[in-house]
């Protein structure tokens, strides 16, 4: 699992089949549909797209919940789970600068079985355009959707650690 750093290797929560999970990776993978993408930078269209997408993404320039399945096998060295989150989370706070704490914000949900991308992102980008055309997107909190038993910010004492 990588390292979270703020607006680069990004957590994000995956629902797929029903099965929530927890990933820790680049922020490039998250622009569902590159070719929508690369058209926003270059009006370049497919070509353009090969200069954009990640070695995890080849073959899937628009991700979808048709082939999340082999998206998420591909990223499967990335999975995280709540504990091992809180672990560096907490790590983080008691070693580091206050600032440090945002790299633990989660910064996407990617609702494979409803089609539904939001995003968090703390910086400008709006990942949420960049999704396929019959999906909804939103910018907003979406840390009231996540399963309680996945809230890697809250600790054992039931401490959100975003708040202390």
């Amino acid at each position: 699992m990588l390292e979270p750093i703020y607006a680069e290797n990004v957590i994000v929560g995956v629902v797929h089949k029903k099965q929530f999970q927890w990933y820790v990776t680049d922020r490039e993978l998250w622009y569902l549909d590159y070719v929508k993408f690369a058209q926003a930078f270059e009006n370049g269209g497919d070509s353009v797209v090969d200069e954009y997408i990640e070695p995890e993404r080849k073959g899937i320039e628009v991700l979808s919940s048709e082939n999340a399945e082999l998206f998420l096998k591909r990223i499967e060295s990335y999975k995280g789970d709540a504990a091992n989150l809180l672990k560096l989370f907490e790590d983080k706070i008691e070693s580091e600068d206050e600032e440090d704490v945002l790299d633990f914000s989660p910064s996407f949900l990617v609702d494979f079985d409803q089609k539904v991308f939001y995003s968090l992102f703390p910086e400008p980008t709006s990942f949420e355009e960049y999704v396929p055309s019959d999906w909804k997107e939103t910018y907003e909190d979406f840390t009231a959707l996540i399963p309680e038993t996945e809230k890697y910010w809250v600790n054992k004492d039931g401490e959100n650690l975003f708040e202390l």
